[in-house]
């Protein structure tokens, strides 16, 4: 596709949102690393959680998978969906688990939902329109 047509399809976004989608790319791909590779820290987290290990193998991939998505065009959207969800369930075991500060989970969330609207689809694509 030439570069005119790509640039139609997909707009160019404002430096703060490529900015953010950048640091938590990198938040993502480092957190997700942890969870898959057994992180002794994160195996102890997630034995508290009570939901058993495989909770850390499907959030660690999905984090790690989500953030490798946020540094993709096309996969953005998608990304910071999946990963809000993630960001859902962070702060209600930070509240109800761990009694520990919500606010990190959730400005994170805000973050995502943030790409997440500037990243949707435009009406343009949508069929019938």
């Amino acid at each position: 596709l030439s570069d005119s047509l790509m640039e139609e399809q997909w707009p160019a976004r404002p430096r703060w949102v490529r900015l953010l989608e950048f640091g938590l790319a990198i938040l993502f791909i480092v957190a997700g690393t942890v969870k898959v590779t057994g992180h002794p820290f994160m195996v102890a987290l997630f034995d508290q959680l009570g939901f058993g290990q495989w909770l850390r193998y499907a959030t660690g991939t999905v984090e790690l998978m989500g953030g490798l998505a946020l540094l993709r065009g096309r996969y953005q959207y998608l990304a910071a969906l999946a990963l809000s969800v993630i960001m859902v369930g962070a702060t209600d075991a930070s509240i109800v688990v761990f009694d520990r500060s919500p606010i990190p989970p959730m400005l994170t969330l805000i973050a995502l939902l943030s790409i997440a609207w500037q990243r949707r689809p435009s009406d343009a694509s949508s069929p019938g329109r």
